[in-house]
């Protein structure tokens, strides 16, 4: 019998008790069991023990054959340590395959895609990468863990029937956040912060996504992008992720200037307005959008919340006071905008979008001044 370690994906059917190793040995040296035990002092049942793979091969032990058959006592002990890991393995492997449905009720293509875990061709080698992912060891760790995460998350009943994907979506920014560094939260600095932001919106999106995380990660927030999955329209989320770090993150979703810096703003609201123990996620579209067909769901609380950070991205955007003299010429031009915007120092795109969203003009107007952002890049 030769031994070689393996060194590729574990397989299950893989696992030889070094018990069988020391049997041949002991044929290779002419020796019969009792021979071994009056050489190592060891009892005859505790080798033949040891040789039916019942019992392990300990330090102790090791040392003792080293001394008898030449073999180095850490030889013995890595035959022992192999097994014992293949055997775990074995145990984790039958485990998982009772949950492997949970790759079926995930975007784990999109998960893949995105290079967020290595793709596998193999279903339990797969979902072992998702629940690495996960940081956690079982498919019932992830529900005790994730589950409460998303849940603390104030969402809408459309986002529940979505729940695993919307848990990934989460995971996958707080990884993401916990590669920036950050200077401890500082309310006042944050707030300084979003006036230095304000100026990017006339910038590239490839200049916005360094500099907004640079300047942010100064005051303690840590800025993410992560694209959203399969049957999720998350605009963005903010939470605490520790006493001194502060999490905004934010989709993909709309490649828009005007909608990604009303969500940007809006979850900064909830980081200087509301409570640290408060987590928000946030769809597509204006807070009474998402609570229209919902009132069931959504606590008056809620709906007051989400409309404070609405009001206070919009400030962020355009004065009120500036805004409201600009509605009253009532003259909505392509050069009417271009002008006031430039007068504001912010993209005209976003004067469009707020004129829209409170209905000064129709969705269909001026959408030409709006700038795209290719993420892709």
């Amino acid at each position: 019998m030769s031994f070689k370690a393996k060194h590729t994906e574990f397989t299950p059917d893989y696992h030889v008790h070094p018990g069988q190793f020391l049997e041949e040995e002991l044929e290779i040296n002419g020796l019969k069991q009792s021979d071994l035990a009056k050489r190592t002092g060891l009892t005859s049942k505790t080798i033949n023990t040891i040789i039916k793979g019942n019992a392990p091969i300990s330090p102790d032990t090791a040392v003792l054959l080293e001394s008898v058959l030449g073999k180095p006592a850490l030889y013995w002990l890595n035959l022992d340590a192999i097994y014992q890991l293949n055997k775990a393995n074995n145990a984790q492997y039958k485990s998982l395959e009772k949950d492997i449905n949970l790759l079926d009720q995930i975007d784990i293509a999109g998960i893949t895609n995105n290079g967020w875990i290595k793709k596998h061709n193999n279903k339990i080698q797969q979902l072992k990468a998702l629940l690495s992912f996960f940081g956690v060891s079982t498919v019932k760790q992830l529900a005790s863990v994730w589950t409460k995460l998303e849940v603390n998350f104030r969402t809408s009943q459309a986002y529940s029937k979505n729940h695993l994907n919307i848990m990934t979506w989460l995971r996958r920014g707080e990884i993401l956040a916990q590669k920036i560094d950050c200077a401890p939260y500082d309310a006042n600095s944050f707030r300084k912060s979003l006036e230095k932001c304000r100026t990017l919106t006339t910038h590239s999106f490839p200049e916005i996504e360094i500099e907004i995380q640079h300047i942010c990660s100064k005051s303690g927030v840590a800025v993410v992008f992560v694209p959203v999955l399969k049957n999720v329209s998350t605009s963005g989320a903010a939470h605490w992720i520790s006493k001194d770090k502060a999490l905004i993150q934010l989709s993909l979703w709309g490649k828009k200037d005007d909608k990604f810096w009303f969500n940007f703003y809006h979850e900064a609201g909830h980081i200087l307005l509301h409570g640290r123990k408060e987590q928000f996620i946030d769809s597509t579209g204006s807070s009474q959008d998402q609570y229209r067909d919902e009132d069931t769901f959504f606590t008056h609380e809620l709906k007051l919340v989400e409309a404070e950070a609405d009001d206070f991205a919009a400030n962020s955007l355009i004065p009120k006071k500036y805004f409201s003299e600009f509605v009253l010429k009532n003259k909505f031009t392509s050069k009417n905008v271009i002008d006031f915007a430039k007068q504001q120092g912010i993209a005209p795109g976003i004067v469009v979008g707020q004129l829209q969203k409170n209905e000064h003009i129709g969705w269909g107007k001026l959408n030409n001044l709006k700038k795209t952002y290719d993420f892709s890049k």
